[in-house]
């Protein structure tokens, strides 16, 4: 959800938002097919729909903080429960903000296993100009990661959004495949050994579109067909033959969306024909981005879709999860239920497939939240989408993925 030496600024970052917002829920609402509620430091120590909340998630014999949040660290890291259940827990930050917040960094060095670059190693970050690689923050991270013992997700080697300006006037039919085999040779062969697995294609699927093939029209299929997508596999393979590669997406998660159930049928349609072709896909990517203004509808067909994934000889990964609050109604104590009986109902419903070996949040405290810029609250009221809040205290959602993972109630 892009690597070089500065963050994209903040006004670019809500020009990005609100271009993401439309292409992914809004499109569909017009089509009537969404339903109501898609240099370095150092290192240091609204009104949405109606959520059925249990109280599993109370602490039971106590009363719910008053800030929503459970003050003290739980004894058993988030890192430590996934494995035991033999799944990679990770958080997708930004290197520069773990070298300025010590308190940030201890936090993700007790609870992570793995890192993901949230935004340094896409284009628009790594590859300023044609020829020129800005390679200084995807290295801090991974520096960051290798000193910890950590695992390193890499994200993304081909995407249609997050580009630099050079490649919509570079990229054609005559000069595309050069481009990509240069890019993800230098790329996945600066990491190889280093980083353990690659979003290589993300959002590759798209049925608004209109092919008869479900893909996304993307600068990239226009340019050399669909087999841009073999290609880019191949290429990072022969890069890194030990990395595991990834194909990602959004839209798989809520079995009352005709548009999620159907994009899901062509994804195990295109996957079956890709691996029936030898392309080299090791893993299908769910983001998890889910909204906190609707019922969590992750049931029997969710189930089915990642036993059809596994059957294909696949792994599965969660890799950008969160709960979006925009629009959750009431104040923080009900927003954190709410919240964190999401991440409980789509944990279990997708824990329950052992093909299902990576967890990633896409950030782990509220201090450092993509959704602040990209889905603010009408309210005003700071949003609420992960694990940890912004004072760093672990909150119920916290306590939901940990049960989820089988860890201390």
């Amino acid at each position: 959800m892009a690597g070089g030496g500065a963050a994209a600024s903040p006004g670019a970052r809500r020009t990005a938002a609100r271009s993401r917002l439309r292409g992914v829920f809004h499109r569909h609402r017009r089509a009537g097919e969404l339903s109501r509620g898609p240099g370095h430091g150092s290192w240091g120590p609204g009104g949405g729909g109606a959520v059925t909340i249990t109280r599993r998630l109370v602490v039971a014999g106590g009363a719910i903080a008053a800030a929503g949040a459970c003050r003290a660290q739980p004894a058993e890291s988030l890192a430590e429960a996934a494995a035991r259940r033999g799944v990679l827990f990770g958080a997708a930050v930004e290197p520069q903000t773990l070298d300025r917040d010590p308190a940030f960094a201890a936090l993700i060095r007790r609870e992570c296993a793995g890192l993901t670059p949230e935004n340094h190693m896409k284009w628009n970050l790594l590859r300023p100009a044609p020829r020129r690689f800005d390679f200084a923050g995807a290295d801090r991270l991974v520096e960051i990661a290798q000193g910890q013992g950590m695992a390193v997700h890499g994200h993304a080697l081909v995407w249609h959004e997050a580009n630099p300006d050079w490649l919509a006037r570079e990229l054609n039919p005559g000069t595309a495949a050069e481009i990509l085999y240069e890019h993800i040779d230098a790329v996945v062969g600066r990491y190889a050994g280093r980083v353990r697995s690659w979003d290589v294609v993300n959002e590759a699927i798209e049925r608004n579109d209109r092919r008869p093939d479900g893909l996304r029209r993307s600068p990239w299929l226009e340019a050399l067909g669909p087999d841009y997508i073999p290609m880019a596999f191949e290429a990072a393979h022969r890069a890194d033959p030990a990395a595991r590669l990834v194909l990602s997406d959004y839209g798989f998660e809520y079995d009352d969306e005709a548009w999620m159930v159907e994009k899901r049928g062509t994804t195990l349609e295109r996957l079956a024909g890709w691996r029936r072709d030898g392309v080299p896909i090791h893993a299908l990517g769910i983001q998890g981005h889910l909204l906190g203004d609707r019922p969590p509808a992750f049931g029997e067909g969710l189930r089915r879709f990642l036993r059809d994934v596994a059957r294909l000889g696949l792994e599965i990964y969660v890799t950008e999860l969160d709960v979006n609050d925009q629009n959750t109604q009431g104040g923080v104590v009900r927003r954190d239920e709410v919240v964190a009986e999401i991440y409980d109902a789509f944990l279990r419903a997708v824990l329950d497939e052992p093909a299902v070996r990576m967890v990633t949040t896409w950030g782990l405290s509220d201090r450092y939240t993509s959704k602040a810029d990209m889905f603010p609250r009408r309210d005003g009221a700071p949003v609420r989408p992960l694990p940890f809040d912004r004072d760093l205290a672990p909150k119920l959602a916290r306590r939901a993925i940990a049960q989820a993972f089988g860890g201390v109630r």
